[in-house]
């Protein structure tokens, strides 16, 4: 049956006719495009005049897969076609998207919107093997930590967490089993619908391995809105065709016109979601009035940068001495003309950074990578706070004897970057780091500091490539092999 990415399926829908109507259509990718194609399915279904009465949409929570089935195999009273959309569903969540219902769960909550927060909670809980018993009280704690273990910043979940968990408590919720509603709506789809109901499914993400893709694909149509990720030409030249031709329709429908260097701004500036990038330009439409014609100025001043550091990015994936996507940030870094030094002064900093972390661990000890972060919170962060003190005074006395030595003003208050904790009070980025560290050893983080140093002379040299010479250094620091001793 069709198969169709976005851009084919605006191509193809154009020629549509009624007779070419499928029982199921799947719509699967980025929110914005997403919603842009049911909109343009319920329009090529439904005459205007049907919309409201023959169009009903039930929220994506898999509890309310069997309401949607039974309506699905009701015949309509109503005259026509009748379609049953679910949602921004939540049937092909599986472990590894966590990520998203962690940060859909709080943007509902964000909302006031308890009830959709919970839904997406019970499912997260429901992916990684938990039931109702891990958010009582005494449990809820260290429920969350798992929960978010693979976030920079706990404080920015704990809260909404423990309040849903409360909720769900109050009402006597329970967590779903969501293959048991996987294998309900894919035998529903086998066996197929009362006669013109159709069934539309929207969601950010699917599993084609799974039987009921598979189900779907073989009876109706899959509609892909991805908008590519990855770093290779083909992929950035499709990001960059995707976003810039919502932007040209934007800007026709309000009679604007914008200067490419600030597109060229904007994508800079905002992350990849499609919807973030539409509603930041409908802004500047907003902000330029009766202007014709948006300029990198007015970018400039209203848009906030949303796009993640990828310096960030590069010493992340370092930190994870994962090699593959380490040469992948370094490649968009590279075709972006990032400064060669400053990529590697990242690298340094983030070595350096271990190195503190292994003189800590060496002098404190009782620090493993099993370690809590309450464990490490309460137990061992001292012992952070205490070696950084130590650091910095010790770094102020050298500065202080280096002064009287060139009869310079005393008094002068050192300034040190060496610090493993820079902001005392955010202690989970640290206790991300410790455990990060554990990926080498101290001989390694020695021998990388080596393997740096010969790379900034080959640099600042300009003996070799200096694009080449920063992928050889990752490669021999993130390279699982026995370093040569120095």
């Amino acid at each position: 049956m069709p198969d169709f990415v976005y851009n084919n399926f605006l191509k193809t829908a154009e020629k549509w006719t009624s007779d070419q109507e499928m029982p199921v259509y799947l719509v699967h990718g980025d929110e914005f495009l997403v919603k842009n194609a049911l909109k343009i399915l319920k329009d090529k279904l439904l005459p205007a005049g049907k919309q409201k009465t023959n169009f009903n949409p039930i929220d994506g929570g898999i509890e309310n897969i069997p309401s949607a089935i039974e309506q699905l195999n009701t015949f309509s009273l109503m005259p026509g076609s009748r379609i049953i959309a679910i949602i921004d569903s939540q049937i092909f969540y599986t472990g590894h998207d966590s990520s998203s219902l962690l940060d859909k769960g709080q943007s509902a909550f964000s909302d006031n919107q308890i009830k959709k927060a919970s839904r997406y909670f019970l499912n997260l809980l429901s992916t990684e093997k938990l039931g109702i018993d891990d958010i009582q009280a005494e449990r809820l704690d260290e429920t969350i930590l798992s929960l978010v273990k693979e976030k920079n910043d706990i404080s920015q979940h704990s809260d909404w967490l423990k309040s849903v968990a409360e909720y769900c408590v109050s009402q006597r919720l329970s967590v779903p089993d969501s293959m048991n509603y996987s294998d309900m709506l894919t035998e529903a789809v086998e066996k197929g619908f009362a006669k013109r109901n159709i069934l539309i499914i929207t969601t950010d993400t699917v599993q084609k391995n799974r039987r009921l893709y598979k189900a779907i694909l073989k009876k109706g149509t899959v509609i892909h809105c991805q908008i590519p990720k990855g770093f290779v030409k083909a992929d950035r030249d499709q990001q960059e065709r995707t976003f810039r031709e919502n932007a040209e329709k934007i800007l026709s429908q309000s009679g604007k016109t914008m200067a490419p260097d600030a597109f060229a701004a904007m994508r800079e500036m905002i992350d990849t979601s499609l919807r973030s990038f539409s509603i930041n330009l409908e802004k500047l439409i907003q902000y330029v009035g009766t202007r014709k014609k948006i300029t990198r100025e007015d970018v400039e001043s209203v848009i906030e940068r949303s796009r993640q550091d990828p310096i960030f990015e590069l010493t992340n994936a370092l930190a994870d001495r994962n090699l593959g996507n380490t040469l992948a940030v370094l490649d968009n870094l590279f075709a972006n003309q990032f400064n060669p030094l400053q990529a590697l002064a990242a690298i340094a900093n983030q070595i350096r950074r271990f190195l503190l972390i292994a003189d800590v661990k060496k002098i404190y000890g009782g620090f493993h990578k099993g370690m809590s972060f309450a464990q490490f919170k309460n137990q061992y962060f001292q012992n952070v706070l205490e070696y950084d003190q130590q650091m910095a005074e010790d770094s102020q006395s050298v500065d202080e004897s280096e002064n009287v030595k060139s009869k310079k003003s005393k008094g002068k208050k050192a300034k040190t970057t060496l610090a493993i904790a820079k902001n005392p009070k955010s202690v989970y980025p640290v206790y991300l780091s410790f455990k990060a560290s554990e990926n080498y050893t101290r001989q390694e983080l020695i021998h990388a500091i080596h393997i740096l140093y010969q790379a900034d002379k080959s640099i600042k040299t300009g003996s070799q490539n200096n694009n080449r010479v920063i992928e050889q250094v990752v490669i021999q620091i993130c390279r699982r092999k026995p370093p040569v001793k120095i």
